[in-house]
């Protein structure tokens, strides 16, 4: 059962327990402050609570202008966009400043909302809440206490997991109102836990900001999923080898990679589509399902295809048996979202699968369809 606006009323009851991030009565206006790096300036109360709550570290340059919104369809009122947050000026509520929800708004736009979790005691140095059923230990934990906790972050909405961000891969977890990103790079520093863009993700989504350019046969696909997979991301290529084979309950799809190894994503079907991903291991010339008998109007598998599936019990019982021979082919992958997404488009088939990121009950759901026009 999704909630993802159950913690609101229980939030704002916190936030307005706590010192207003506004400036004081007695100061008075506050001029702009103007970064040349994106072309935008803060100004009055939104200035004050940057300035006076990690400025750029916490939360980035400004994207756009101070101006009035609708948020989740039920508050208006001047709002500014920064890289890593979205800033909500409520002093006529008397609540200051609020950072946004856009931890909850990122899970929902990319069709991951988040769901309580197991509610278990709390682990060794872990902080468990009872009020989403997840817990934060390590250093996520630390940077949370030290950094303004429950009012700037929220609650958990999920355990850390394992994302690809700008072509390498980070452990997150994800708050109400942020995605926080470990670097193991910066261990020992203060850099080690580090803010995600949402700003940059959730404006580029929710309030139309072009993204960059898709392959022509994919761009009109790209643009009616875009809510779900975001914006192309560098790193397309194309003439790349394929090769497809359909099953039973699903299919599997070879796809070279840029090192020259291989990739077998499998799909399938099952109350919906779904995807996973597995190395190809197959060796040319290395014997494979050889004297192996198929039901009648079925195939064996063979070559990578093969091995998987005779290696791996899962992948047979989720498939059964191929319906047709494996067809070779050559098309265009394009990664999505830095890469939480892809569609891979076969040009002898004329087919695009869409494989969106895993969500955190470690389904990932896909689609084929054809490009559409």
């Amino acid at each position: 059962m999704f909630k993802p606006r159950l913690l609101l009323p229980l939030l704002a009851l916190v936030v307005a327990l706590l010192p207003a991030a506004a400036p004081p009565a007695a100061a008075g206006p506050i001029v702009q402050r103007c970064f040349p790096e994106t072309g935008h300036c803060i100004s009055g109360a939104i200035r004050f609570y940057w300035e006076n709550n990690g400025g750029l570290a916490v939360f980035g340059y400004p994207i756009t202008a101070e101006r009035y919104e609708m948020v989740e369809g039920t508050w208006s009122g001047p709002v500014q966009w920064f890289e890593r947050d979205r800033l909500e000026n409520h002093s006529n509520e008397g609540l200051g400043v609020l950072a946004g929800r856009l931890g909850a708004r990122f899970l929902d736009l990319r069709g991951t909302p988040w769901q309580y979790g197991p509610g278990a005691p709390a682990g060794p140095g872990c902080l468990s809440f009872a009020e989403t059923g997840y817990q934060i230990c390590g250093a996520f934990r630390s940077y949370w206490q030290g950094n303004g906790g429950l009012e700037r972050f929220g609650y958990p909405l999920g355990d850390p997991v394992t994302e690809t961000i700008e072509g390498a891969a980070y452990t997150v977890q994800y708050f109400e109102r942020r995605r926080m990103e470990l670097h193991p790079e910066y261990v020992g520093t203060p850099y080690e836990v580090l803010l995600g863009l949402l700003g940059n993700q959730v404006y580029q989504r929710e309030l139309g900001v072009a993204c960059p350019p898709a392959p022509a046969v994919l761009q009109a696909t790209a643009n009616y999923h875009r809510f779900m997979i975001g914006c192309p991301s560098p790193g397309l290529r194309t003439n790349v080898p394929t090769s497809w084979q359909p099953f039973e309950r699903g299919m599997m799809l070879w796809v070279q990679n840029a090192d020259s190894s291989g990739t077998i994503y499998l799909m399938h079907y099952d109350n919906g589509s779904f995807w996973r991903a597995f190395p190809d291991t197959y060796t040319e010339g290395e014997s494979v399902n050889e004297g192996l008998v198929p039901p009648p109007g079925l195939y064996v598998p063979q070559r990578g295809f093969g091995k998987l599936w005779r290696d791996n019990e899962w992948v047979r019982n989720a498939l059964g048996y191929p319906t047709l021979p494996e067809v070779a082919d050559v098309g265009l992958a394009q990664p999505f979202d830095d890469g939480h997404a892809q569609m891979i488009y076969r040009e002898g088939r004329n087919m695009v699968l869409i494989m969106f990121r895993v969500e955190q009950s470690g389904l990932a759901r896909a689609i084929e369809m054809p490009p559409m026009p």
